[in-house]
């Protein structure tokens, strides 16, 4: 049975937390009792991808998701940085269904998350809400879905430092395949079939998660990825912003990728050549994803002047073009099948980067569905067709591609 939901899926919405907002439209479905589900102990240790370091039950999660009866704890797994060789740390959370796993195991779905900050307490697994990320996961949960959300490297970190690599693809995208594998250490009734799914920075996620997932997924079978709204490739803000085109949600946008890149992979980037007047005086502010200040936040967001953003050199443009780049969607393998859904309304991410993405997904040959949403914006995307997409691929359906229409 598939709820039908109407996913909203905003990247970078008024406030400076960039919470996923979602709309349910349908009543629970009957929940059996899991005394009869006895739970083995969880596969602690190892450094390989996916190694499961810690987990503890997350009794304190919100009752929307408590209620469906669903055991949920908070995980520590290993990942793999950027480069591909480094190993890292990541935090995230896991949620098992109520009831006795069907033979071969839960389905299991790996969702990303939207943009909940680039601060090391930005993590969803540190608030009891998730940082409002509860209501597609209870759906997903609903559907009979075994669900694991990472909260990204660097995110949920417990430090005081920005550590995470923010629109980084390759990144994220092992950060959603090892989570799988930490949430199966985690349960033996976890089973090896798995989708990708989510919107946004998670659209970008669950994305890089199927291209690198050829590479990178042994031992899992990825069934299919449903990404809608992905920021897959922003290497045009820079000129946006030289041209004063910038629209409020990119102005968060941009600012965050420059902080993201400044703590991280450049760490000599000249901030000053990318931003000035209020947005520089407040940048500790703005990275804020919790806490009293946050409406203060909001209040310097809405006043600041685009032009604060405008590169201070052809050169310093050109530099941030390249490092945006870098971190985008570009190494594209034919996987599984995908489903991409955009939006002709969205103020985030410009129809003509998700297009372009699209057509050079489509040159690597593979099974991409797509759909452009007529009359819908970033946060206002219905997605609720991703829900039936990844049933049916589950199912075994075969998917319908339609490269090169693009």
């Amino acid at each position: 049975m598939v709820l039908a939901v109407a996913l909203l899926a905003s990247c970078a919405p008024d406030t400076p937390t960039a919470r996923n907002a979602v709309t349910a439209t349908t009543n629970p479905v009957a929940r059996p009792d899991r005394s009869v589900a006895p739970t083995a102990p969880a596969q602690l240790g190892g450094s390989e991808p996916g190694s499961l370091l810690s987990a503890e039950r997350f009794t304190t999660v919100v009752p929307r998701i408590s209620e469906t009866g669903a055991q949920v704890s908070r995980i520590r797994y290993v990942s793999t940085a950027s480069d591909g060789v480094s190993r890292t740390e990541v935090t995230g959370t896991v949620f098992v269904p109520n009831g006795i796993a069907p033979e071969g195991g839960w389905r299991v779905v790996s969702y990303g998350h939207g943009n909940t900050g680039i601060n090391f307490d930005c993590g969803p697994s540190m608030y009891d809400d998730l940082l409002n990320q509860w209501l597609p996961i209870t759906a997903l949960l609903l559907n009979g879905y075994m669900v694991v959300m990472s909260d990204y490297e660097g995110l949920g970190s417990g430090g005081n430092t920005i550590e995470h690599p923010f629109l980084d693809a390759d990144t994220l995208g092992y950060n959603v395949i090892d989570a799988v594998r930490a949430a199966r250490h985690l349960t033996p009734d976890a089973g090896s079939q798995w989708a990708a799914f989510g919107g946004s920075l998670g659209g970008l996620a669950t994305w890089a998660a199927h291209d690198v997932e050829p590479r990178y997924g042994q031992g899992l079978d990825l069934v299919g990825a449903a990404a809608w709204v992905p920021v897959a490739d922003v290497s045009d803000l820079p000129a946006k912003a030289a041209a004063g085109l910038l629209t409020r949600d990119q102005v968060h946008l941009y600012f965050l990728a420059i902080m993201g890149l400044k703590a991280t992979t450049a760490p000599d980037l000249n901030l000053d050549d990318y931003m000035r007047g209020s947005i520089a005086a407040n940048k500790d502010l703005l990275v804020l994803c919790n806490g009293p200040r946050v409406p203060e936040a909001i209040d310097v967001l809405a006043n600041a002047d685009k032009a604060d953003l405008v590169p201070a050199s052809p050169a310093a443009q050109a530099l941030m073009e390249s490092l945006l780049k870098q971190r985008s969607l570009d190494a594209h393998t034919a996987g599984a099948p995908l489903l991409v859904m955009y939006a002709d309304q969205d103020e985030l991410v410009d129809q003509a980067w998700t297009k372009r993405v699209l057509s050079e997904a489509c040159a690597s040959g593979g099974s991409i569905e797509w759909e452009l949403r007529i009359g819908e914006g970033h946060g206002t995307i219905d997605a609720s067709r991703a829900f039936s997409w990844i049933g049916a691929r589950f199912d075994g359906q075969e998917a319908v591609g339609q490269c090169p229409s693009v």
